[in-house]
């Protein structure tokens, strides 16, 4: 029997999160999920918390396997052997979704074969970032295939069938590059798969590396709070503000840093002279550099 979603978690040595990383995974508006937690050499703590888990609700499964390479990719593969979910959803034990995120992922796949979400991420300091992914540009998917741009774990999600015509699936990746964005390459590299992005805030990614000395305990009351946040409409909403201001300072940051630049101060002084004006403003025009910067360029972040 199938169910809508199979959600992925991998786990190594956080343990604690997981409570608030499965809970929000079981508070999602669509409740027909299985949750594949994938341990790759877990300390008995994490046995112990995914059985309490285990026990409150029995859409939960917990692969306990020993310490394989790199991040445990073999272990995911295998697990996936036994997915009955329509779309795979990954989530890492220590980000967060927000309750629509699975049913806004099914909507997009109704119609592709691989999606990402908006990848947001909240620094150490709580200050919360943007890293858009729009593949509907032809460009993006390709620095995707060339590996210099990726999504978090937590935003890719793709089609059961979709993963099961792939050549290989979750391996172990090579040293120097990202898992995530290895397993990625593999997906945009295929020419049948068909890929779509959104632009609606529906995940949180809490950037270990900023955490570095912090304490589980930590880790766990900043998760406690963010989920509890999710949880009201109110703050869901104010949430969403959040984001749209800081995809308008990024866009206000780009222009000033092009504005800045010594191609358009150059561009200015230049196409202000009499005669030679008029040639620098026919060679831009004809070159694709716009007068008016990002006033005719399509709308990156525009909600999906």
């Amino acid at each position: 029997m199938t169910v809508v979603a199979t959600v992925l978690i991998p786990t190594f040595n956080h343990g604690p999160t997981l409570r608030h990383s499965v809970g929000c995974v079981l508070e999602q508006t669509v409740s027909d999920i299985e949750i594949f937690i994938v341990g790759d050499g877990v300390p008995d703590v994490t046995r112990e918390i995914v059985a309490d888990l285990m026990s409150q609700d029995e859409r939960v499964r917990f692969f306990d396997n020993p310490k394989g390479p790199r991040t445990g990719e073999i272990h995911r593969h295998r697990a996936l052997a036994e997915a009955r979910g329509e779309i795979v959803c990954y989530l890492s034990d220590d980000d967060l979704w927000l309750p629509d995120h699975v049913e806004t992922m099914r909507e997009l796949l109704d119609e592709a074969d691989y999606a990402n979400a908006l990848m947001l991420h909240l620094d150490a300091t709580g200050r919360l970032g943007v890293a858009p992914l729009d593949l509907s540009y032809a460009g993006e998917r390709e620095l995707v295939v060339m590996g210099r741009k990726g999504t978090s774990l937590s935003s890719m999600t793709h089609t059961l069938e979709m993963y099961r015509r792939l050549p290989y699936g979750w391996r172990t990746t090579p040293d120097g590059i990202y898992t995530d964005y290895y397993m990625q390459q593999q997906f945009l590299g295929e020419a049948s798969c068909r890929a779509v992005s959104s632009m609606r805030p529906t995940m949180l990614k809490f950037k270990s590396p900023d955490r570095v000395g912090w304490t589980l305990d930590q880790r766990v009351t900043e998760l406690e709070e963010w989920r509890r946040r999710f949880r009201n409409p109110a703050e869901r909403e104010r949430f969403v503000y959040q984001v749209v201001d800081a995809l308008v300072r990024e866009e206000v940051a780009m222009r000033h840093r092009f504005e800045d630049s010594l191609g358009w101060r150059l561009y200015n002084l230049f196409s202000g002279l009499p005669l030679v004006g008029s040639w620098v403003r026919f060679a831009a025009r004809g070159g694709g550099i716009q007068s008016a910067p990002a006033a005719k360029e399509a709308p990156r972040h525009a909600a999906r």
